[in-house]
Formats: C-alpha cells, sequence, structure tokens
C-alpha cells in the first residue's frame, strides 16, 4: 500500500513537472515578444534618423547612344520579300571603377533611447580618395569605330542605402579642379547618392584622373562599405567597444579595446568579383553595387534578451534538481511533503527568469541577475526549511540553489563554449547525486516511505454500552 502511495505521488510530481513547461513556454514567448518591441524601437527611430548605411562607389558613368543597323525582311503583297536596313539607337553606359580607392572612415557614437530601449547611432567622417583609368573608353571606342557611337557628358555617381544620411553635400576635387555634387546618382533604381558632372576628357589615348572627398555619413546599427575598385584600401577608427565584423570579407587587421576598434580592409577585384555588380548595373539594376560590401554591426554590450532565453533553457534542470532534493528528504527524514508545495516551489523557480527579464530593461543584466537570485533563493531558503521543518535544510538546499545561480551565471557569459559547460554542469549533477545515493537501500526506503501522519482527533466510541 505505502508503495502505491509512493507511486501516485510520484506520477503526481511528474504531471506537475509537466505543468510547469507552460510558464517556462510562456517566458519564451515573453522574451520574443519584448525583443519584437526592441525591433520596432529600432524602426521606430529609423523614421528619424537615417537607417543602416552602406557607401558603394565611386563610379565613372559615360553615357552613349550607340547607333547599329538592323535587317529586317519585309514581305510585299504580291509574294516577293525584300530586306530592309533601319537604324536602332541603343543607350548605354559605360561604368568603370578606380583603379585605386582609399577610403578611411573615422566613426563617433552614441545611443538614442525610445522608451527602455536604446539604439546606437553614429556620425562617421569620411575621407575617400584614388583615381581613374580611362581606358576601357578607348578600347569601347576601338571596337565600336565602324559604328555610329555618339558619347555623352561623364558624371561621377556615389551610392548610399539612406539618402538622409548626407549631411551636407560634399565637395569633389578632381585633377585639381572643385566641382560640386548633386542629389541622386544618376543611375537606375539606384537613386540614394549624389552625382558630379565631369569636365570632357580625351578619347584618343588613355588618361588617369586623381580624385578625392570628403564625406559626413549618418547612419544607426551598421556602416558597410562596397569596395568598388581594382584595388582598394579601408580603414576605420571607431569609438564602439563591441563590433560584429560583416560581409564577404573580414579585416586583415583589427585591434579592439574598451575604447573602440580601429579595422583595415585589403581587396582586389578578383578577390572581390566586382564585375558580376557592375554586368547587374549595365542591365539596370544598380541598386545591385550595394548588395556586396563589408563592413561591420554596433553591437549591444549586452543582449540581455538573448542571455534571458538561453537562461531559461535551464529551468527544467532547476525544477528536476530540486524536486530529487527534495523527493531525497523525504524519504531519508520521513517527512510528507504534499504535491501543491512541490508546485509552489516550481513556480518560484520559474518566478526568477520573469524577475530577469523585467529587471534586465532597466538595469545591468549582472546587477538584475543578482537580484532576481537573491530573492527567489531567500524566499526558497524560507520556504524549505518551514516544510522540512528545519532551519539547517532549508539553508543547505538555499546555498546549493545559489551555488547552481551562480554557475549558471558563468555559463551566460562564456557564449563560445556555453554549450560544452553546460554539459558539463549536467553531468558534475548527475554525478554528484549518483555518488552521494549509491549506498542507500531504496527497497528499506520506499518500503517505509510516507508515514502517516499523525492527526488530532477523538477515539472512536465503543459499539458495547457502558455496564450499569
Amino acid at each position: 500500500m505505502q508503495n502505491y502511495r509512493l507511486a501516485l505521488k510520484l506520477f503526481i510530481i511528474f504531471i506537475l513537472i509537466i505543468l510547469l513547461f507552460i510558464p517556462q513556454a510562456s517566458l519564451m514567448g515573453l522574451v520574443s515578444e519584448r525583443a519584437s518591441w526592441r525591433s520596432e524601437a529600432y524602426s521606430s527611430i529609423e523614421q528619424s534618423w537615417p537607417g543602416s548605411q552602406t557607401l558603394a562607389g565611386p563610379v565613372l558613368v559615360i553615357p552613349y547612344t550607340l547607333t547599329v543597323n538592323l535587317k529586317e525582311t519585309i514581305t510585299e503583297k504580291d509574294g516577293t520579300s525584300r530586306e530592309v536596313v533601319k537604324a536602332q539607337k541603343i543607350d548605354k553606359r559605360l561604368i568603370m571603377i578606380p583603379k585605386q580607392l582609399d577610403i578611411q572612415s573615422a566613426l563617433d557614437s552614441e545611443t538614442r533611447s525610445r522608451g527602455i530601449y536604446a539604439v546606437p547611432i553614429y556620425n562617421s567622417s569620411l575621407q575617400v580618395s584614388g583615381s581613374f583609368e580611362t581606358q576601357a573608353l578607348v578600347d569601347l571606342l576601338n571596337e565600336h569605330k565602324n559604328d555610329q557611337l555618339q558619347l555623352y557628358s561623364p558624371y561621377l555617381s556615389v551610392l548610399v542605402r539612406d539618402q538622409r544620411g548626407i549631411a551636407a553635400p560634399p565637395n569633389l576635387i578632381w585633377n585639381q579642379q572643385n566641382l560640386a555634387f548633386n542629389p541622386g546618382t544618376n543611375l537606375p533604381n539606384a537613386t540614394a547618392g549624389m552625382h558630379a558632372k565631369l569636365p570632357e576628357f580625351s578619347t584618343v589615348t588613355a588618361q588617369i584622373f586623381k580624385f578625392n572627398f570628403d564625406l559626413k555619413l549618418r547612419g544607426m546599427s551598421s556602416m558597410n562599405f562596397a569596395l568598388l575598385a581594382e584595388n582598394s584600401e579601408l580603414g576605420l577608427v571607431a569609438d564602439w567597444a563591441h563590433p560584429k565584423f560583416t560581409g564577404e570579407l573580414l579585416p586583415e587587421e583589427r585591434t579592439i579595446n574598451d575604447q573602440g576598434f580601429t579595422a583595415h580592409w585589403r581587396a582586389s577585384s578578383f578577390s572581390y568579383n566586382v564585375s558580376a555588380a557592375l554586368e547587374q548595373c549595365s542591365a539596370n539594376q544598380c541598386d545591385a553595387l550595394l548588395n556586396r560590401s563589408v563592413g561591420f554591426d554596433l553591437l549591444q554590450p549586452v543582449d540581455v534578451y538573448q542571455q534571458s532565453e538561453r537562461s531559461i533553457k535551464y529551468a527544467v534542470l532547476f525544477i528536476l534538481l530540486t524536486f530529487v532534493v527534495l523527493i531525497m528528504f523525504e524519504l531519508l527524514k520521513q517527512l510528507r511533503i504534499h504535491p501543491i508545495q512541490y508546485f509552489l516551489v516550481g513556480l518560484a523557480l520559474t518566478v526568477f527568469y520573469l524577475l530577469l527579464i523585467s529587471l534586465s530593461e532597466h538595469i545591468d543584466f549582472g546587477w538584475a541577475y543578482l537580484i532576481a537570485a537573491l530573492a527567489s533563493t531567500g524566499l526558497l531558503t524560507l520556504y524549505f526549511g518551514a516544510i522540512l521543518h528545519s532551519r539547517q535544510l532549508g539553508l543547505l538546499l538555499g546555498s546549493g540553489l545559489l551555488s547552481l545561480y551562480t554557475v549558471l551565471y558563468v555559463i551566460l557569459q562564456a557564449e563560445d563554449n556555453a554549450l560544452l559547460m553546460g554539459s558539463l554542469l549536467i553531468f558534475a549533477v548527475l554525478a554528484a547525486l549518483m555518488l552521494a545515493t549509491r549506498h542507500l537501500d531504496w527497497y528499506a526506503l520506499t518500503a517505509n516511505a510516507l508515514p502517516q501522519a499523525k492527526l488530532n482527533r477523538p477515539e472512536p466510541e465503543s459499539d458495547t454500552l457502558p455496564s450499569a
């Protein structure tokens, strides 16, 4: 009968653990919901401040019209046919990339808040210089020397992702001439940016033109550069201490410290495959010039939602371990703990994660974790002491739970080794539990388990009448 009661109670505890999955799933949903609200805050700030930026170019564009003679066969009413030669004009663009491109960027960052969410924004001071060689124009003219080809005024185009990021129109120094930039790229399907009209140059021999300009570019969260040149050099200096380098090429050199970071890229048209983007631009899809880029994201120092989500995944381990220890004390100390008390303990363990999420939105994650852990273990220490009828046992379980929270915090901080450390924690807990109970006589414990409680009630009356 007693073994039946123990089996029934273990089954009830198992059902309670299953029920506690519901608040755990709700906490996961809460984290996703708060993260989506943060994304909405990003979008809200982006409506009044330039978003993520990409700088592409400059590229040298020479529009031209090519007149070709097309033969067309016309069939007359009498069945005879004849060939007619018609002239057709085709509008095209010759797009040339710099032979050498050098970009130096100095980035100053700050944060803007929308409610409780902070978003990193920046002002980037860019120095762009390089040189163009017009050999491609000479080759084009030689290729169509027997065709009618008309050249139009050349111009220099610079593309950006968000036009609002250009704080002030810069001046272009083109072969020691001071030229003004105009809004818009003058390229199809890539309107954000600027362009500058260039003076005519020789079409007989190839020339080399040097250029440079300074640009103030604003943005948010990330900055990227499309290295459209035969040879490119990119140097960055920023005051943000938590960058994430992105794109098709990682920097060759980088340094990161508490004051910020520096990075340096070097690329060529071979390693970067510039020709594919230029072909798309020639087919009137010039927005493709922005797609192939290198750069960085301004990461928040601590992603509280990511860390909270990772901590919630260990909730089941904490609940299982706590329930196993309570069952062990119930068997060893001949105590009776009601299933409702198990359920309340599970809820107290779950509330820790709710406190962690809510507090970490307002204060540093480390302090939020400490306050939530102390609140949860303090409550459970008092409760353990009451249901186990021993302050010492309550302190023992509370200190053990606090130690687990400490280990969990270390795991959360070790992002790259989190899986390894989590696996070692589970193994260590299981090993400690097995070694601590290896000499127990489970048959004897379960035979004496769950003794009947002594209830204060009157003795039953006798069926016999008292003697006279």
